[in-house]
């Protein structure tokens, strides 16, 4: 009986240590490698593009990325054209990629930088943000449905509604 009160004793500590850790990093006060980009997080990013998209009545999909580049979740909303599926995730692997929000690479090129085009395996379409913690990107989160501008807009309220602004580096 005692060893399982300890037992149980640990997992309560562990649990409270989880949701912790979760909450100082939603929070924005853990340090960048404390942060996951995880189901868990990359779903709680979703949820909040979602009801962005959702009070601007924008149907999308939603990619998130983790450091790497690699695919953590993915969600297409209801009536989402079925185009927007891959621009999500190239728009969202492009931002962790390149370190900035992709609408940045699309001002670059629209104001003459062609060589933007010739990037290997980027979309310079607006829609991809980078998460950003202690100005380290630990992931991103692309967006697509819409306009390039209303794509860039969404995911970036989405990012900075969970995870709050970090010095993002702009195309020079």
């Amino acid at each position: 009986m005692k060893l399982l009160n300890v037992m149980t004793r640990k997992r309560v500590a562990g649990a409270c240590l989880s949701v912790f850790v979760a909450a100082a990093t939603l929070s924005g006060t853990a340090l960048a490698k404390d942060f996951k980009v995880d189901l868990t997080t990359s779903l709680t990013l979703i949820d909040q593009a979602k009801k962005v998209a959702a009070a601007e009545h924008a149907r999308v999909a939603i990619a998130i990325v983790d450091a790497g580049g690699n695919l953590v979740s993915f969600q297409k909303m209801d009536g989402t054209q079925l185009g927007s599926v891959e621009l999500a995730i190239r728009k969202a692997k492009t931002s962790v990629s390149f370190s900035r929000p992709t609408v940045d690479m699309e001002h670059a090129l629209n104001g003459g930088n062609y060589m933007i085009a010739t990037l290997p395996n980027a979309l310079p379409a607006g829609g991809g943000y980078p998460i950003i913690v202690n100005n380290e990107v630990v992931g991103a989160l692309g967006l697509s449905g819409g306009e390039g501008q209303t794509d860039a807009r969404l995911a970036q309220a989405a990012v900075t509604a969970i995870v709050p602004p970090s010095k993002t580096k702009t195309t020079e």
